[in-house]
This record gives structure tokens, sequence and C-alpha cells, in this order.
């Protein structure tokens, strides 16, 4: 008769074995473990399922940031006391007949040509092209009829980001080869369609005369005014009297001025009214607008506007702004906008520009780092508005930083000397070594600078 086993059991196989007890151990901490971190990764996903909102993961309907793209500088002007926007009122859509597209500002390649891609409900726009508006268009079958329907008469009309519209009345259509640059020109104002993406030797080319009685009937209902005269807006009336404008006060910085406004301010109503919540600005005929400079505004024959204004009373005050010292513009417009968005606008002549870039406007486009990260691309424009033509040297062009140091310039194009005849734009790409150490930087072309900020 055999002896009996006695039963087997897990406690006495860990006792009689002490490394598989070990084993075990730690194979019931692993197992904790991965329920805990199981735990933690569902629970984000669990509580967004529970109030109905989506996963981190996935994409939001609206932006929740106004900062810029990383790498993306932008233009702003030169001040001590702030920085103010110099921006360009560039279009947002774009009208012929009963057909609308969205406008994407694109650059001229670096070789002079303009080919970029757009679909059906988009359309191009070279960048910075504001006295002759220059569009493309995808050539679909839809866009074709539609441009080679075009009769004398229909008109053909554009608006800016800020509202302002524009009307141009069709003037004629041809086919023009796909490198003729002529299309670009920004001598007479008007405004240019182009077929793109299609026959890659010609392109269809639509031009519009500018509609100067739209733009008559525009400025009437608009409440635009000239020096002297009064607007009113609602229950207040405004009269500018005089303007000046002073290029050599110490607080301006270089290649700065401040061009100084009084006028009046009267309440015809019957009860206070608060001065600050009416906006005043100023804008040249670039698109160029500058914010009111508080400096500035103490330099004038009144103090600046500020508090209240009661019923029946009238002050005077001063607003006061900082511009370039060679800006060329024939005229300035005063924009007055009251609290409800009502505007009146005065129509300033401007002559008194210094004597730097005297004959030049220029503007700036784009400013961008390379992929790399290594070099900063200044994209802009010189126009020539003088009777001689325009030589633009490597000592008139330069990067510097705030306290004066000078970048280095890598490339350029076209290649220096720069020449611009009368009454002709020259587009400029310059490539300098990107700024280390400095978030902005200065950048001067005939004297006019130009700070670019978000460098890093």
């Amino acid at each position: 008769m055999s002896a009996e086993q006695p039963p087997s059991s897990l406690r006495h196989r860990l006792t009689a074995n002490p490394a598989l007890f070990l084993l075990g151990i730690v194979a019931v901490f692993a197992l904790l473990a991965a329920c805990v971190m199981g735990f933690l990764l569902l629970r984000p996903l669990m509580s967004s399922e529970e109030s109905g909102t989506t996963s981190p993961n996935a994409p939001t309907p609206f932006p929740l940031s106004t900062q810029q793209p990383v790498n993306q500088p932008i233009v702003v002007g030169v001040s001590d006391s702030g920085t103010f926007s110099v921006t360009l009122d560039a279009p947002a859509t774009l009208d012929v007949l009963d057909s609308q597209w969205a406008v994407i500002p694109q650059n001229i390649g670096a070789d002079g040509l303009w080919n970029p891609e757009v679909d059906d409900n988009s359309s191009a726009w070279v960048n910075g092209t504001i006295v002759n508006y220059v569009f493309g268009l995808n050539d679909s079958e839809s866009n074709r009829a539609l441009l080679e329907s075009l009769a004398p008469g229909n008109q053909i009309s554009l608006t800016s980001k800020q509202g302002v519209t524009h009307t141009f009345s069709f003037d004629s259509r041809s086919q023009v080869p796909s490198a003729d640059r002529s299309i670009f020109n920004q001598q007479t104002p008007g405004i240019t369609l182009v077929l793109l993406g299609g026959d890659e030797d010609n392109r269809l080319v639509v031009r519009g005369r500018y509609d100067v009685a739209a733009a008559a009937e525009q400025a009437t209902n608009s409440n635009v005014i000239q020096m002297g005269e009064t607007v009113q807006i609602g229950d207040t009336q405004f009269t500018p009297q005089a303007s000046s404008f002073l290029t050599n006060r110490p607080e301006a910085p270089a290649g700065f001025g401040f061009f100084l406004i009084d006028f009046v301010m009267q309440n015809v109503g019957l009860t206070a009214v608060d001065s600050s919540a009416y906006r005043f600005t100023l804008s040249d005929e670039l698109g160029n607008q500058y914010a009111l400079n508080p400096i500035a505004s103490r330099l004038g024959n009144y103090p600046p506007l500020t508090g209240f204004v009661n019923a029946g009373q009238s002050v005077n005050a001063t607003a006061g702004y900082q511009i370039p010292a060679g800006l060329v513009s024939p005229n300035l417009t005063w924009t007055i906008t009251a609290p409800d968005g009502k505007q009146a606008q005065v129509t300033i002549p401007f002559t008194a520009g210094g004597s730097a870039g005297q004959s030049a406007v220029i503007s700036l486009q784009q400013a961008s780092i390379t992929p790399d990260l290594n070099n900063l691309i200044i994209v802009g424009q010189v126009t020539n508005v003088g009777v001689q033509p325009m030589v633009i040297a490597p000592e008139d062009v330069s990067l510097r930083t705030p306290a004066g140091s000078d970048y280095l310039l890598l490339a350029t194009n076209p290649p220096f000397p720069w020449t611009v005849p009368p009454n002709q734009t020259l587009q400029f790409a310059v490539t300098y070594q990107r700024p280390i150490g400095s978030s902005s930087a200065i950048f001067t072309v005939l004297g006019q600078p130009f700070e670019l900020s978000g460098l890093q």
C-alpha cells in the first residue's frame, strides 16, 4: 500500500522555492502599475466624452491665440514710445459680375515668375500691388467663360480687409506671354486679372480701369471733407483747422517726423460724450496706417483730446502721428471713427516729405526666416515717382540691430545696382544672415526704416 501524498498548494510551492515567490511579487506589482497607467491615459478621453468636448488632438474650429506663427516676423514702424503698425490695406474679396473669390496674397518668385496654385473658390493677389491690383484666377472652364463674357460697362470690384470697396470698369482682354512682367506695372490705377494654370506659353489677361465716378460717389457717401470744413457724426461735429510736419524734433527717432493736426470737436447733442470712445487714424496713399502718437500729440498748438465733452461744449485739440520723414504721398487721409462705427474722412495735401527717399515709395511685403533657420529674406518694392532714373546701391540698404550693428547681406534679387526708371516699380528680395540674440532688427532702404519683430 503506497503512502498518501499531502495536498499541494501555492503556499507550499512559494515557500519551497524563494525565487518563484519573488517572481510572483514582481508580477503583482507590474499588473497594478499597468492598471494605474491605463486609467491615467483613458481619463482625459472619458472626461471629454462626458462633458461633450472633443479630444485634445482634434482640430478646433477657431484659433485660441492671436500670436504670430513661429518664424513669421511682422513689419512695424520704429518708435521709442511704442511700436505702431505699418500695414497694407490688402484686398479681402474680389467680385466679377455674380462671382466672388476670397483673396490670398502671393509673392512673385525669385526668378521673376508668378504662377501660384489657386482653387476655384480663391484668387491670388500679387502681394503689395495697390495701384494696379494684380489677381490670378484658376484657369477653369467657368472662370474662362466668365472673363471672356465681360463687355464694356461691366464692373469689377474688390473689397479690402478694412471694408473699403474699389470699383473698376472692364477695359480690355488679350493673350499675354507667361513671362511678360509688364502686367505687374504700377503706373496706372486699375486692375489686372490673369488666368493661371492653363496654357504654359500664354495667359488670358483682363484689364480694368479705375472707376472715378464710383469712387467719387463712395467718397460723397462716406463724409469726406477738406481742411477747414466741418463734418458731423451723430451729435458731434469735427472741424480740422491746420496741419504741420515737424522733422527736427529730438523726440522723433532717426528717419521719422511728427505730423500734427489741429481740430475742433463740438458736442451739439443733449448729453456729454466720452472723447476716448472716438478713434483717429492717419493713412497715406500707399495704404500704410499710423496710430495716434501721445508724444507727437503733446507738441501741437493745443493739448491732446481727453475726457468728456459736455453738451454744447467745443474743445480745441491736436492729434499727432509719427510718419517716415521721407514719405512721398500726395495726400494723407485722416479718419475719425465714432463709437457706433460711423466714419468721416479728411483729405490733407502732403508735400512736406524730407530729403530721404524723396522720389521713392517703398513698401515691405514680407519678411520670413528660411526653413534651415539660418537666413532672413525680405521682400518689398520701390516705386520711382520722380522724373529721373533712380539708382540704389548696396550702401543704400542695410539691416541693423536696434543698437546699430550691421548684419551680413548674403544675396539680392535683382543684383545691385538697382535702377528704377521714372514711374516704374522694382520688386526686390534681399537675404541677410538671420539676427541672433535679438528679436528685432531695423531694415532701411534709402533712409526709410522698418522694424522687423519676432525674429527669434
